[in-house]
C-alpha cells in the first residue's frame, strides 16, 4: 500500500471544509478520535495538546503506511501585522518546555509550542524569548514523532487570535479530550456581555481560519496525485 500524508490537527472545525464530502469517516473508539481517509491522505482529530496528538499520531500510524506528516490547526499570533486571513507554513517549530528545534523544509518564520492556551502577556514574553511568530499546543510533539520516524513533516497553521487579543481563560473550559466545553464557555459569555464582540469576532476568525487551512491542504493533496 502506497504511504499517505497523514494530518493531524486538534479539532474537527479546523477541518471540516476539507473532509466534508470526504468517501471515509469513522469515530475512533479510542475516546472518541475522529478519522477520515482517502486514497492519499488519512486526517485524525484527537484534541488540543501533546498527550492528544500522541494518541493522533498512533492513530494515524496504525491505519496504514504514511508518507509525511503536516499539523495543522489555529495558531495565535505573537506579532503585530499577521493577518488572521493568510496561513503560514512556518520553516522552524520550537518546544517551549524543552528548547529543541525542528526545522520545516521551505517553511519561513518560528512558531513555537507550549501545553496551554496562552494570553496576552505570555504571547509578548514567548515572542521576546524565542524570537517566534506564532504559538500552538500541538506541532513540537508532531514534530518529534514525525523526526523519529524519519518522516518528513511540515507544519500549516491560521491565525485565529491576534497578538494582543484580550482572551478569556479557555484553560478553564478545555476538558479531558482536549476538546472545548462549547455550553461553559457559552454561558461565561453570557454573563459577561463585554466580552461578546471580542468572542463573536474570535469566532468569525476561526471559521475564516479553517477555510485558509483547507485551501492549502486541498492544494498539497492535489500536487500529490
Amino acid at each position: 500500500m502506497k504511504g499517505r500524508i497523514a494530518i493531524l490537527a486538534a479539532l474537527p472545525r479546523e477541518v471540516a471544509p476539507l473532509v466534508r464530502d470526504w468517501p471515509s469517516r469513522a469515530v475512533s473508539d479510542r475516546e472518541g478520535t475522529s478519522i477520515w481517509e482517502c486514497d492519499r491522505a488519512i486526517v485524525v482529530c484527537a484534541g488540543m495538546g501533546g498527550e492528544r496528538v500522541t494518541l493522533a499520531f498512533e492513530l494515524a500510524a496504525s491505519r496504514g503506511p504514511i508518507q509525511s506528516v503536516i499539523s495543522v490547526g489555529y495558531a495565535g499570533a505573537l506579532r503585530g501585522g499577521m493577518a488572521a486571513d493568510t496561513v503560514y507554513w512556518p520553516g522552524t517549530v520550537i518546544d517551549a518546555k524543552t528548547g529543541e528545534r525542528f526545522e520545516c523544509k521551505d517553511g519561513r518564520g518560528i512558531l513555537v509550542t507550549t501545553d496551554h492556551v496562552v494570553n496576552a502577556v505570555e504571547k509578548s514574553s514567548l515572542a521576546d524569548r524565542w524570537n517566534a511568530d506564532l504559538v500552538d499546543m500541538e506541532a513540537a510533539t508532531v514534530a518529534r514523532f514525525a523526526q523519529a520516524r524519519s518522516l518528513p513533516f511540515r507544519t500549516l497553521r491560521a491565525i485565529s487570535d491576534e497578538a494582543w487579543d484580550k482572551l478569556p481563560d479557555l484553560n478553564l473550559f478545555t476538558d479531558e479530550l482536549g476538546g472545548i466545553r462549547e455550553s461553559s464557555f457559552t454561558v461565561y459569555i453570557a454573563l459577561r456581555p463585554w466580552l461578546i464582540p471580542t468572542a463573536v469576532r474570535l469566532g468569525k476568525q476561526a471559521s475564516q481560519a479553517s477555510q485558509r487551512i483547507c485551501q492549502a491542504l486541498r492544494y498539497v493533496l492535489e500536487q500529490a496525485e
